[in-house]
């Protein structure tokens, strides 16, 4: 326990308590609480300010008391009523409940609809690999194909070549024994008019 001296109305007091800085605030308060009252009255004993300064405290503490008291049944109403939702915050708990529960389907189907994607996006990589595979196996026998005709129009030039210059050749051949006739039938001509002239 704590000692303190503390004036009020002008003498001084020796009173204990736990908290010294309390008790010099209670101290000041009733101080200032008696000082109003003898103001208000000079002429008051000291006893009777006494007596009508503690009234006033008493009253500002039953005021205090109901306050406290309206305070604490407040609480206790509100503490009740938030362990007993009203019908509006259940219904906003329901509706955000149903809201959640179309979203987590709505997660779901999504969810099996990015695995069907994926499957089907599987499907076509491995169908585009064979494509390509296909298309690298026509790719070669078409360059295959491009090589025989390259190699073929070579040697249908080369033939038409050749014929042309067989073509050639013969035409000079054609030329060469429809002169030799020319000649031979000369010459039969000219045999058969010896013959004649003998």
């Amino acid at each position: 326990m704590n000692k303190v001296v503390v004036r009020i109305l002008g003498s001084e007091y020796n009173i204990v308590g736990k908290n010294p800085e309390q008790m010099k605030n209670v101290a000041r308060y009733v101080d200032g609480e008696m000082n109003k009252v003898k103001e208000g009255n000079p002429k008051l004993s000291s006893l009777t300010t006494t007596i009508v300064a503690c009234l006033n405290i008493a009253d500002e503490l039953f005021d205090c008391c109901h306050e406290n008291e309206d305070l604490h049944n407040e609480i206790e109403s509100l503490k009740a009523g938030m362990s007993q939702p009203n019908e509006e915050v259940q219904c906003e708990v329901q509706r955000i409940s149903s809201e959640l529960e179309q979203r987590e389907l709505e997660i779901m189907e999504k969810d099996y609809r990015i695995e069907e994607l994926t499957e089907q996006a599987k499907v076509q990589n491995e169908k585009i690999e064979n494509l390509s595979k296909s298309s690298e196996e026509m790719k070669l026998e078409l360059e295959k194909y491009i090589a025989e005709i390259k190699s073929l129009k070579k040697e249908t030039e080369e033939a038409n070549q050749r014929a042309e210059a067989a073509e050639n050749i013969a035409s000079q051949w054609q030329n060469k024994v429809y002169d030799f006739q020319l000649k031979t039938a000369e010459l039969e001509n000219q045999l058969k008019n010896k013959d004649s002239a003998l």
